[in-house]
């Protein structure tokens, strides 16, 4: 620092004298015995010496070299003899710390008689300028530390020009290197944190000031005998219980009457504020910390009995996830499913779950809180399904809003709810009475919907006005139509799954997709795949039958027999000889094959059909014998389905592919657990042809009365049809193999597929103009300034405007390094916004305020990044934020 600055009078009083002293002797000895004097000499210092070279001071106007006494005083001597041996040498002080003038004397007589030393006499020198900002008492008391230093006295004169004078702030204010002292809260915090300035706090005798500091801000007290760490560990304990205490709504725990608390309001307050404060800006201490005392008060086991409801979302301690978790059970095992999702709603932004992003341990517990949400939306959602159920007497059309509405939801999330459930370890899961409850919940309203559902179906004689009819999937949907069709033909995926697939497509942007409509279809019965995948070929529409073709079941469209089970080829030969343009690919092939390898194959102008078997092989490997987490793998066909269509839409053919058609050859059934005995339900006598586990072909006998014979001509199968036999109820016929997944029936889930369809644009259709660049919009919510943080919490607020209409849209968000364009960081959690950690989609509500979480890696030392937000399907992007600075703490 020079000295023209003049941060204060002492330093301009300190540079006045030895400017005058070095102007005068030309040489100034400076003995420093308590190295009083090195921060001044530091500060103005513009060139610091070494062995070989002297540095350079400046004292305003008078500039002067120096020279830093080593260990070896004739070594010293050797160095400053070239720059004193002239009879008006440079200016030149000489520093020796850690020295008296008479350990010199001897080797450094010679220097002592040409020049001069300088007397420090710092106390007496600030004693008279202290006194100027400071009560007399406090200048003494400062003085008289044994180790004081020019830097003590100037942070003296800094803080007492600013409104107060503290030792112990000007010491962490020394020790962290800061510019400007800290305040008491963020002091409080940080002594409270670690205790690395213990052994400096009693080196200087401020153990008194920092009892004052305590009892100022949170109303505690501590015994003088005892030690720092003593007091430590009780403000540690008083704080945390205090914060504990403040969220309990039980009776009073009688284990806490002997601890010391924070008392009046300003002190609660403030020790409430220095809880939170820990957790955010020191949160590797604070696990420590509140590990250790929740083990000293054996916490975990004193509130284990404790009823629902007596915590709050404050999250003192680890012992209360669990608590929590397990009240999330109760409620859910007492119906009491806006509770439970209230408890979960408050958890979002836990410590425990985002506090340590990276940690292991938080990852687990995310998931268990994932599993509790989706668990009481399940509640939520199966008691509007057993609300809106179709009355006994309903007609079958009845069913149709209610499959689009109150059952898929259900599916959806009885699917979602098994996945989660599948990627914890049986420990793992503390909703477990729950757990069984919802399971029985949802098996209970299937049989009441079997039931309902298939006598409804009966009795309009086995069709459903309003649902589009499988067979004439081809004619209708796939061959009419301007633009080259595409149709994905998916084994088992329900409806629910095409709902999903819907939603998803409904966050693609206008100007990607169009004309998007699901539709509720039914399939042909019996519901399995030889029947359905038949029913989708061409020509199904003029006739369809399944029907006895040399003494074997065998499907027959337009007169003509495509086969069983294993007769795929069959099918498609069927479909090249109606349609020789149709090009067949599988979705795996699609996916892995290179541009070019597609290009070659999807020339010409026929329509494209793509297969996918992955949703229905999964499901035949769920058995109770099998742990493995089919589901994920359903849900990842479906992933792989919509990157499908991206890559499809935008392959630069020449007859680029424009219309798009999924649909399914059935649905199923999917319980965790095989089914009851009483659940399975002995088959016909008769000529069997073929016994799957929902269905009984050929020419029954005698039926059980738990079963329902359709008879050929009710299905229009000709006089060659197959009777098929169906359970009237969700149980399943004694036919062995796995009764986790089966599907063949007449239940809703089973018979009602999606029908989906929209059109993407060609290719280049809207090229942007050549040379302008696209206009970004500003980002929608108010950005930080300055990144402080590694975890950097991001608003956003998604207008609502004709293109969105409010609705729902999916987006990815990142942040980037501006100088590398590198990926910095996505997001961990989601406040009011749905976070799949899989894909890293966000679901946002357009109108609806969302703060997103994102970690910033310890690794990463840049100094500017910025946000984008891009569409998901499209990825193109939708909001960039300006660079924003970047200075982490820590």
């Amino acid at each position: 620092m020079m000295a023209a600055e003049a941060p204060n009078k002492l330093h301009r009083r300190l540079c006045q004298e030895l400017a005058k002293q070095l102007s005068e002797h030309r040489v100034l000895l400076v003995f420093d015995p308590g190295q009083q004097l090195r921060p001044f000499l530091d500060d103005v210092a513009t060139a610091s010496p070494s062995a070989r070279e002297l540095g350079s001071l400046s004292f305003g106007e008078q500039q002067a070299g120096w020279a830093l006494a080593g260990s070896s005083l004739y070594e010293l001597r050797s160095q400053l003899e070239p720059h004193v041996a002239a009879d008006l040498p440079d200016p030149l002080l000489v520093y020796l710390p850690d020295r008296q003038e008479s350990e010199g004397r001897a080797v450094l007589l010679e220097l002592l008689r040409a020049g001069s030393t300088f007397e420090i006499k710092l106390v007496s020198r600030a004693r008279g300028y202290l006194r100027e900002v400071l009560e007399p008492e406090k200048v003494e008391q400062l003085l008289k530390r044994p180790d004081l230093t020019y830097r003590d006295i100037a942070l003296a004169l800094e803080q007492a020009g600013s409104g107060g004078f503290s030792q112990l702030k000007a010491l962490f204010q020394q020790q962290l290197g800061r510019n400007s002292s800290p305040e008491n809260a963020e002091l409080a915090r940080l002594w409270l944190a670690a205790d690395g300035l213990d052994d400096a706090i009693s080196a200087k005798g401020l153990e008194n000031e920092l009892q004052e500091l305590l009892h100022s801000r949170w109303g505690l007290g501590f015994p003088v005998e005892t030690t720092l760490a003593d007091w430590r560990q009780r403000a540690q304990r008083a704080l945390l219980l205090h914060e504990f205490l403040h969220d309990w709504h039980g009776d009073e725990l009688s284990a806490f009457a002997r601890q010391s608390l924070p008392v009046g309001k300003a002190a609660e307050e403030n020790a409430l504020a220095d809880v939170q404060g820990l957790r955010r800006s020191h949160a590797p201490a604070y696990i420590v910390i509140a590990n250790r005392i929740e083990a000293e008060l054996e916490l975990r086991s004193l509130i284990s009995g404790e009823r629902p409801g007596v915590l709050g979302s404050i999250d003192t301690f680890p012992c209360e996830e669990q608590f929590l978790l397990r009240s999330v059970d109760v409620f859910l095992t007492q119906g009491e499913y806006a509770k439970a999702q209230e408890l979960v709603a408050a958890r979002h932004n836990s410590f425990w779950l985002v506090g340590q992003p990276t940690d292991a341990q938080q990852a687990r517990r995310r998931l268990q809180w994932e599993l509790a949400r989706t668990a009481a939306a399940l509640g939520v959602a199966l008691e509007q399904a057993q609300a809106q159920l179709p009355k006994a007497a309903a007609a079958v059309e009845a069913w149709l809003p209610y499959q689009a509405e109150a059952a898929q939801q259900v599916d959806g999330l009885q699917r979602r709810l098994e996945q989660q459930v599948a990627e914890l370890t049986a420990s793992e899961v503390e909703i477990r009475d729950a757990l069984e409850q919802l399971r029985g919940r949802y098996e209970a309203l299937l049989e009441q919907q079997a039931q309902r559902f298939t006598a409804a179906l009966q009795q309009a004689g086995w069709l459903i006005p309003g649902a589009f009819p499988q067979t004439r999937t081809w004619s209708e949907r796939v061959q009419p139509g301007a633009g080259r069709a595409v149709v994905f033909w998916v084994d088992a995926l329900r409806y629910e799954m095409g709902a999903t697939l819907h939603e998803r497509f409904s966050g693609w942007s206008r100007e990607q997709l169009s004309d998007l409509k699901l539709e509720i279809a039914q399939a042909a019965l019996p519901s399995i795949t030889p029947v359905g995948m038949a029913a989708l070929l061409p020509g199904a529409e003029r006739s369809f039958a399944v029907a006895d073709v040399a003494g074997s079941p065998c499907s027959v469209v337009d007169g003509v027999p495509v086969g069983w089970s294993n007769d795929k080829p069959k099918r498609l030969a069927h479909l090249q000889q109606r349609v020789p343009t149709a090009v067949v690919i599988s979705l795996v092939e699609l996916i892995r094959s290179k541009e070019a390898v597609l290009l070659e194959k999807l020339a010409g102008t026929g329509p494209v059909v793509v297969t996918s078997t992955g949703i229905d092989h999964a499901g035949e490997r769920d058995t109770d014998e099998n742990l493995a987490n089919v589901r994920t793998d359903m849900q990842r066909e479906l992933d792989t389905i919509e990157d499908a269509v991206r890559r499809l839409a935008a392959l630069p053919l020449e007859q680029p592919l424009e219309r798009f058609v999924i649909t399914a050859d059935h649905g199923f059934l999917h319980l965790p657990l095989g089914r009851e005995p009483a659940m399975r339900i002995d088959p016909p006598d008769g000529k069997l042809f073929k016994l799957e586990r929902r269905c009984w072909l050929g020419h029954p006998s005698a039926v059980n009365p738990s079963c329902v014979e359709i008879q050929p001509a009710a299905l229009g199968y000709g006089q060659n049809g197959l009777s098929v036999v169906l359970p009237r109820s969700s149980g399943v016929l004694k036919a062995g193999g796995s009764l986790c997944f089966h599907h063949g029936g007449s239940s809703i889930q089973e018979l009602l597929i999606p029908l989906l369809s929209f059109r993407c644009a060609a290719p280049g259709a809207a090229p942007e103009v050549a040379g302008k660049a696209k206009k970004q919009k500003p980002w929608p919510g108010t950005l930080v300034e300055r990144v402080t943080n590694r975890i950097l919490m991001v608003p956003i607020e998604l207008p609502i405007d004709l293109l969105n209409q409010g609705k729902n849209r999916q987006t990815v968000l990142a942040a980037y390094d501006c100088k590398t364009e590198d990926l910095v960081a996505t997001p961990i959690q989601a406040i009011d916004a749905e976070l799949d950690t899989g894909t890293n989609r966000l679901t946002l509500t357009p109108g609806q305020a969302a703060t997103i979480g994102l970690l910033i890696p310890g690794d990463w030392s840049g100094k500017k990044l910025y946000l984008e937000l891009r569409d998901a399907a499209t990825d193109l992007v939708l909001h960039r934020s300006p660079d924003l600075p970047v200075d982490l703490l820590g």
